[in-house]
């Protein structure tokens, strides 16, 4: 009977310790300047027919340094057509989302490549283009979604023209369009 008492106070202290932990936790965060939110914002896009849910995943203080007057506009989806346009007209800027070693490999003509996971949010991004400038961002096609998370990405730093080659290199590669290979675009 004493085991049983011993195990239950340690349990009750175990769990107002988890308790306790939390809330300095939830209260360190909420002070925190790179606070991450509690409850993830997000973005509603159109990915085809769907309405897709695209968190954002940057801090409150990260959103805020490049807080627009203009409302958002999400991105938008392109097919391969539309894409091949821009492309031939010198629209739009092209942006590899893949891997550098996937861009080295074969990417198309003129893109530039910004891996995905390489961004870092502590400094600009993209500053030498205008927040007005055509981006068109792509990766491998239907089983990459990258295209879609960089082009929320930028839309929520400002960009305010971008769009999602969602179906990407694939498309583009089986067209027989443009392609590049090595670091220069």
């Amino acid at each position: 009977m004493d085991t049983s008492r011993r195990i239950i106070s340690i349990l009750k202290q175990s769990v107002l310790a988890i308790v306790a932990v939390s809330i300095f936790a939830i209260i360190f965060n909420g002070l925190s300047p790179s606070s991450v939110p509690l409850i993830t914002p997000f973005r509603i896009i159109t990915v085809g027919e769907n309405l897709t849910k695209i968190p954002v995943f940057q801090t409150r203080d990260q959103m805020r340094v490049y807080d627009r007057k203009n409302d958002f506009h999400a991105p938008e989806e392109i097919n391969l057509e539309t894409a091949y346009s821009h492309f031939q007209n010198y629209t739009a800027i092209f942006v590899d989302t893949r891997s550098v070693e996937e861009y080295r490999s074969g990417h198309i003509s003129r893109a530039v490549s910004i891996p995905l996971d390489s961004l870092d949010f502590n400094r600009e991004v993209l500053p030498e283009l205008s927040r007005n400038e055509r981006i068109i961002t792509y990766c491998d096609g239907e089983d990459c979604s990258q295209s879609i998370d960089l082009a929320v990405t930028l839309s929520e730093i400002g960009f305010n023209d971008v769009y999602f080659f969602f179906d990407g290199w694939t498309e583009w590669q089986n067209a027989g369009y443009p392609a590049s290979a090595g670091d220069i675009p």
